[in-house]
């Protein structure tokens, strides 16, 4: 993806020099690197393998079980990352603060989570990602550097363009995040036990254990707790 990227930035190097009609027609299809100026960040945030470490990630909230979530992981001193959607009540923006205020991670994951819109062209998904960008930083003053694209870098929703995609997020300086491990409590049947079972199950000792969970989730939360002291037990840190 990094090659890709640097290709990309090759290809924005044309403009500055006479090019032949084919050429322009690429240098044409890039035009979304001059959208929104402001939206780029510095420096590159590095994964850092620790063993026997878990990095919790939640996904889709702020939910009306954000706050509990929030009150387990202040119980047990963990830090958490949280990729937020679009939200922009009262309500929603006091708990984006407690995230921040709380030392937690908070990160775009899409402001609309409409994966046909969002995907459409890699300019729908700056102005979708635009959108919760300022909203984060408007409301926290906390400037993102990490995302997490919905579905994953690779999806079916994306396929046409992802890496077209992944090339322009880098170019711009943010650093993406997929998982190792699911809770799978996305799907209808799921239940406290089995997300549970996901999470324990789904650790490797050796391995990177970045966990996706979703804060949206009633089941997650019940499960949470157990899992946590389970890992711990383990002998993993968070």
């Amino acid at each position: 993806i990094r090659e890709l990227a640097m290709k990309a930035l090759d290809v924005a190097h044309l403009q500055e020099k006479p090019v032949s009609a084919e050429k322009r027609l690429i240098t044409s299809s890039l035009s979304y690197q001059n959208k929104y100026p402001d939206l780029y960040c510095s420096g590159h945030t590095a994964y850092v393998k620790k063993e026997r470490t878990v990095y919790l990630t939640f996904d889709d909230g702020p939910s009306r079980y954000t706050e509990y979530f929030l009150d387990i992981l202040a119980k047990h001193k963990i830090k958490a990352t949280f990729f937020v959607v679009g939200k922009n009540d009262p309500k929603s923006r006091e708990i984006l603060r407690r995230i921040v205020d709380e030392g937690h991670t908070l990160a775009p994951h899409t402001y609309t989570h409409v994966y046909n819109n969002i995907y459409a062209s890699v300019d729908s998904f700056l102005d979708d990602f635009k959108k919760i960008h300022d909203l984060i930083f408007e409301t926290t003053g906390v400037k993102p550097t990490i995302l997490r694209f919905p579905g994953g870098t690779v999806n079916v929703h994306n396929r046409r363009i992802f890496r077209e995609l992944s090339a322009e997020m880098l170019r711009r300086g943010y650093t993406f995040f997929d998982w190792d491990v699911s809770a799978a409590d996305a799907t209808k049947n799921a239940t406290s036990i089995s997300v549970l079972n996901s999470i324990i199950n789904g650790v490797d000792q050796d391995g990177r254990n970045i966990v996706l969970m979703h804060d949206t989730s009633e089941q997650t939360l019940k499960a949470l707790e157990r899992a946590i002291i389970y890992l711990k037990n383990k002998g993993f840190a968070f």
